[in-house]
């Protein structure tokens, strides 16, 4: 028997601080509340490093850049695969659309490690091996500056966000348990964005205090690796969201505890269970009946098998 549920995390633990009762409504909301704020802050210093970077030349500058436009876009696809699966059900697709925020975030990934990542790993090499022009500004480091505190700002957003969606759980615990990608995905961008920024101001520092260029290279190299270590992450997470996931332990029990309930069941020897959105799952079911049963009885007791 296969059953189609809507909603699986609302049997989430409730929150130990007395707050409103976790639901997949204010999951969706926090990722929405951290997506947004990561794309106005990416989208204002997208425009500050870019000035910054073609004044002075700086790899570590133009790497910032480029990781800045990929976050925006990258929060944007993100807000595109969460509209995108809020579409209900239809012919086609009659299980719905929850799936377009795995896809969504599979590519954001795609996204960082091409356009972020190993486009500044290019320009790192290139500047090591053929050098090039290279002014010192203070406008850089001012613009560094205003960029680690948007980027500070947009993680105490998250991580605000996380903490009213984690119901008591550690961190490890809520990234083993979830299936919403969202979250995960904002807070590692606003984490490596963080250090990206320290990475670029210690090379422009190093660069001017020696005199060499080599420094602002190397920052640039180590900026394009930070980036593609989070988005081989991101991408190895959502491929297996992508592939299916089972539903959380706990979903399973409640499903198991439920049927177990029924009077019309003997016994319950197996449930498979797959996530088909952050907030569906698939459950097939081999459940016993009793022998006594009619087939119209059969039919009203699968019928009833909704948690």
């Amino acid at each position: 028997m296969q059953s189609h549920i809507r909603d699986p995390s609302n049997v989430d633990k409730p929150s130990g601080d007395g707050d409103a009762a976790n639901g997949p409504e204010a999951d969706t909301n926090e990722s929405k509340t951290a997506v947004v704020a990561a794309l106005c802050g990416n989208a204002a210093l997208s425009v500050l490093k870019g000035l910054s970077a073609a004044a002075t030349g700086s790899a570590a500058m133009l790497a910032e850049t480029l990781h800045s436009i990929a976050d925006t876009g990258n929060e944007a696809l993100l807000l595109l695969g969460m509209r995108a699966a809020r579409r209900p059900p239809d012919e086609r697709h009659p299980f719905g659309h929850g799936k377009n925020v795995y896809f969504w975030a599979f590519v954001v990934s795609v996204m960082l490690f091409t356009v972020g990542g190993a486009f500044s790993v290019w320009e790192g090499v290139r500047k090591l091996l053929h050098g090039g022009e290279h002014a010192m500004s203070l406008w850089a480091y001012a613009i560094l500056t205003g960029a680690f505190v948007f980027e500070a700002a947009s993680l105490a957003v998250a991580v605000r966000s996380l903490r009213r969606v984690q119901a008591g759980r550690s961190l490890a615990e809520f990234w083993r348990e979830t299936r919403d990608p969202t979250l995960l995905t904002v807070l590692l961008e606003d984490t490596a964005a963080l250090a990206a920024v320290v990475v670029a101001a210690g090379g422009l520092a190093l660069a001017q205090a020696t005199g060499s260029p080599a420094w602002d290279a190397i920052a640039s190299l180590v900026i394009g690796v930070i980036l593609l270590a989070v988005a081989v992450v991101l991408a190895l997470e959502n491929h297996s969201l992508l592939i299916g996931e089972r539903a959380q332990e706990d979903v399973e029990r409640v499903i198991r505890d439920v049927l177990a309930r029924d009077a019309a069941v003997v016994s319950i020897d197996r449930i498979r269970t797959m996530h088909v959105g952050p907030h569906e799952i698939i459950a097939m079911l081999t459940v016993r009946l009793r022998d006594d049963l009619t087939a119209s009885d059969m039919v009203g007791a699968s019928a009833g098998f909704t948690p």
